[in-house]
């Protein structure tokens, strides 16, 4: 069985780990693997980048070229409109529908994945598919599902909603995408649009859900209660949860002391950490509650030290709160999977106050390297969090600061809720998970032969 991954990029995010994590144990099950990417940022020879850039037209190739030699010198005020100049002069019909609110589903490599690896794929698994962080702001041509689905065994991985809404990755409390979305009530929420078109960007969707047949893993039963009332539903042959899994080779307890040392972080102060790329300016990851959290709980108890990985691009540190020794550190995000496991086991907490959160690996190998896991009542928290039991769960600061401040006069609590979330960690190991992936992509291709 040949597979293939279809991913934004091979960087170290949540959505290019797991495609990884799986490229390694679809290989040591005797499967070939290789993973297709929007951009290429490794020289992993199983990784193949889709040639969307060098199947533009000639002109589109030559404008775009000279948009890219200059764009390190447009970083000041209004060059954002230079580089929209220059990308409309390259292909002006796909900017101008952009223009006017459509979602951009031109990238043409998308229609040669099929000769990009060295062998056809019996099976294409694809994971994020709008990649609007990329330079490009995208990477696959939606329209191209039809065609891959009758030519391959296609299944959607869903790190969101952005595949059933009109535009938006996350809903939050909007409820339109089962309806068909328009008079959106938000059109900057990522990825933006100009103009409301999220109704036609909706039918759009719809449409081509309806000429194609696929599978879908949903990473909880939250999604799945989602997609079971949308429209990719169309489409769909069947539906199966498949958690997200951490690596528990990689993820596991270290020694708290020796790692403090290291990471040169104070030894005897009671730690809470949260993690994410561009917690600063990333509106789902809720870093604001985290700092109002921090200023709350540093009123009160001293030695407290509060950790943003990933919020800044270099190390900041600030006082924080009235009472003594305690701080806020700003760190730069974390790729070395080793590095980010000895921030966990270095941390006493974890906080994910993510206002929208499709899984959260963070928790999950946060609680494998033993620290207490928080999680915000949402999306698929509760499935991972059994709330005082082997983590925390709360829907807003103030329960946050109850709960967090309970724990931490009790350290017999503390430490029961420690050693149940090191064993709950253990029901999300990437092997189990890997093979769930293989029974259903064996089920599909069987049912394809009888």
């Amino acid at each position: 069985m040949v597979i293939y991954q279809v991913l934004p990029e091979d960087r170290d995010g949540g959505a290019e780990r797991i495609p990884e994590y799986l490229h390694k144990e679809f290989l040591k099950n005797g499967f070939e693997s290789f993973m297709l990417v929007g951009e290429k940022h490794s020289n992993g020879n199983h990784i193949f980048e889709i040639p969307n850039f060098e199947s533009r037209t000639l002109w589109a190739r030559k404008i775009l070229s000279v948009e890219r030699k200059i764009s390190n010198h447009l970083n000041f005020r209004g060059g954002w409109r230079i580089r929209e100049l220059i990308k409309f002069i390259a292909e002006p019909k796909r900017i101008l529908k952009v223009w006017l609110g459509y979602e951009d589903f031109e990238f043409p490599g998308t229609w040669k994945i099929f000769d990009i690896a060295p062998k056809k794929p019996d099976i294409i698994l694809c994971h994020a598919l709008h990649g609007f962080w990329l330079y490009d702001r995208g990477f696959f041509d939606l329209r191209a599902i039809p065609f891959i689905s009758q030519r391959a065994k296609l299944f959607l991985t869903l790190h969101d909603m952005w595949l059933f809404t009109g535009h938006c990755s996350y809903s939050l409390n909007c409820e339109k995408w089962q309806t068909g979305c328009g008079k959106c009530p938000d059109l900057s929420l990522p990825p933006q649009i100009r103009r409301d078109l999220s109704h036609k960007n909706w039918e759009i969707k719809r449409d081509i859900y309806r000429k194609s047949r696929y599978y879908v893993v949903c990473p909880s039963e939250w999604m799945r209660n989602m997609v079971e009332k949308s429209i990719l539903k169309e489409g769909a042959i069947e539906i199966r949860v498949i958690h997200n899994g951490i690596d528990l080779k990689t993820f596991y307890p270290q020694n708290k002391e020796k790692k403090r040392k290291e990471l040169e972080l104070p030894e005897n102060s009671k730690i809470f950490l949260t993690a994410g790329k561009s917690l600063k300016t990333n509106r789902w990851k809720g870093f604001a509650d985290f700092i109002s959290f921090a200023k709350i709980l540093s009123d009160e108890f001293e030695n407290l030290v509060f950790i943003g990985l990933g919020a800044s691009q270099k190390k900041e540190v600030e006082k924080i709160g009235r009472k003594e020794g305690n701080f806020i550190f700003y760190l730069p995000f974390e790729q070395n999977h080793l590095r980010v496991r000895d921030f966990y086991s270095a941390s006493d907490f974890y906080v994910q106050p993510s206002v929208a959160e499709t899984f959260s690996l963070t928790t999950l190998e946060s609680q494998a390297c033993g620290a207490v896991a928080s999680g915000r009542k949402v999306g698929a928290i509760p499935e991972i969090i059994k709330d005082m039991e082997n983590g925390i769960i709360f829907s807003d600061i103030k329960e946050l600061y109850e709960k967090i401040k309970k724990v931490l006069k009790d350290e017999k609590l503390y430490n029961s809720i420690r050693e149940k979330g090191i064993e709950n960690s253990k029901k999300f190991d990437i092997k189990e998970k890997a093979k769930e992936y293989i029974e259903f992509f064996i089920s599909a291709l069987e049912k394809q032969n009888a």
